[in-house]
């Protein structure tokens, strides 16, 4: 029995908003949009007018969330919606990567407080 798709990824997923803006490094093609979530390994980016990226495409990230702000290269992994892209980072400076983690622990913590409070009314 194969694993489900959630429980293969090695750093979990939170929901984040922010501002991002993605650049084709072949295509030269470029969208602006929003964090839809973020990992420590990628995000996925809905952005705000179609696009035709390509699974495999070499792909710059810049992104603000928490007024931090990241940029990242990686591998476009999912292009299936012509308003979504999924994103795995493959180089990130070591001082990107230590505040990533900072933001990543900030996340984990909002999402366990709101798993924890009662719902209101």
């Amino acid at each position: 029995m194969s694993e489900r798709k959630e429980n293969r990824r090695r750093h979990p997923r939170f929901q984040c908003a922010g501002e991002a803006e993605i650049r084709g490094l072949t295509s030269l093609l470029q969208r602006k949009g929003k964090i839809a979530n973020l990992s420590l390994n990628g995000c996925l980016l809905e952005v705000s007018i179609r696009h035709s990226f390509h699974s495999g495409e070499i792909a710059e990230v810049i992104f603000c969330v928490r007024q931090l702000s990241f940029r990242m290269q990686g591998i476009i992994r999912q292009a299936h919606s012509d308003q979504v892209v999924g994103v795995q980072f493959t180089l990130v400076t070591e001082r990107a990567r230590r505040q990533l983690l900072e933001l990543i622990d900030e996340l984990a913590e909002i999402a366990e407080a709101q798993e924890d409070s009662p719902a209101h009314p």
